[in-house]
């Protein structure tokens, strides 16, 4: 079985692997091979001829194309919950309701043409959920045979920010997901925003200033909270759309919006701006951090608690944003 695996789904990094019989034979991502960081809203074209020619395969031979994002019905609590927390946006809350798979039908054509650019006319194409994509890629390459807990932590899928489950004999077994606008992902990335730097591109860096600060100085608490198993993040603040975003000036002087609002600026002042790293923005950085951190294991210890106990073994993936 030759399998040829896409990603780009989202925007950002998009890449391409090639399994034989379930073996990785090759692998690249896409902006190594056009010169541009992220490769945003490019689909993997260059990754995937190199990928072919790097196995040694023609295009007639590869059996399946798999793509990480997949349709949601209706009938899945996803879309609902993205309805309900988006009230304040209605055209974001119809369109989940009544066009929810849009995203997923642009993916598709956009996928069905590359395969045809390259020549797969005997491949079938599969979609798989996005963050059972991020599972299958801790789980499926940590050789764990026993039962291990698998967390996915990001910005956003489909719907779906949050993943928990578990792998057993090389089955993945869904526990809970949690579902857009409450993501630790889009949170983090939202404050990346305010401390100056790019979404999907300068979450580390938020991650280097944090340790320059004090956690203690500020209380985030307020952006998130995790009870009765539940995230919510506070969309007051953060990871919004529409009219909700803050907005300002870009750099080719048109209006740009961003993932907070004017009540988180009203709370903590200027958005960031320049290179410097100084008082209060390290405080923030590393007030986001523990925030992070610390929400993030509440989460594991309630849904993965008894596994990780048991068995000692857990495959991370956490990609924010």
């Amino acid at each position: 079985m030759i399998i040829l695996g896409l990603s780009g789904a989202l925007g950002h990094d998009a890449s391409a692997a090639i399994l034989i019989d379930g073996h990785i034979i090759a692998a690249a991502e896409e902006e190594r091979f056009i010169r541009d960081k992220h490769a945003k809203n490019k689909f993997p074209y260059e990754a995937a001829k190199f990928c072919l020619k790097q196995a040694g395969i023609k295009a007639e031979d590869v059996d399946i194309v798999a793509f990480p994002y997949a349709e949601i019905p209706l009938s899945s609590n996803a879309r609902w919950h993205y309805a309900k927390r988006h009230w304040y946006a209605p055209d974001r809350a119809l369109d989940a309701i009544f066009n929810g798979n849009r995203r997923y039908r642009r993916n598709r054509n956009k996928s069905l043409k590359l395969m045809a650019d390259l020549g797969l006319s005997k491949a079938k194409f599969v979609s798989v959920e996005h963050h059972l994509a991020h599972a299958s890629s801790a789980y499926h390459l940590s050789g764990f045979t026993e039962k291990t807990a698998i967390i996915g932590i990001d910005g956003k899928g489909e719907y779906a920010t949050t993943f928990f489950g578990y792998g057993e004999h090389g089955k993945i077994h869904k526990i809970k997901e949690f579902y857009d606008p409450d993501s630790l992902g889009g949170l983090y990335g939202a404050m990346t925003e305010f401390l100056g730097f790019d979404m999907l591109d300068g979450e580390f860096k938020v991650m280097g200033m944090a340790p320059f600060g004090d956690a203690s100085k500020y209380d985030f608490s307020r952006l998130a909270k995790f009870e009765d198993g539940e995230l919510t993040i506070n969309t007051d603040y953060v990871n919004v759309v529409g009219l909700r975003r803050y907005k300002e000036a870009g750099k080719d002087g048109k209006s740009k919006g961003y993932y907070f609002t004017q009540k988180l600026i009203d709370w903590l002042g200027p958005k960031r701006k320049g290179d410097e790293i100084d008082d209060p923005y390290i405080h923030y950085a590393a007030s986001i951090q523990k925030l992070l951190e610390e929400l993030a294991l509440q989460m594991i210890d309630y849904y993965l608690g008894d596994i990780i106990k048991e068995t000692g073994r857990s495959p991370w993936q956490v990609v924010l944003r």
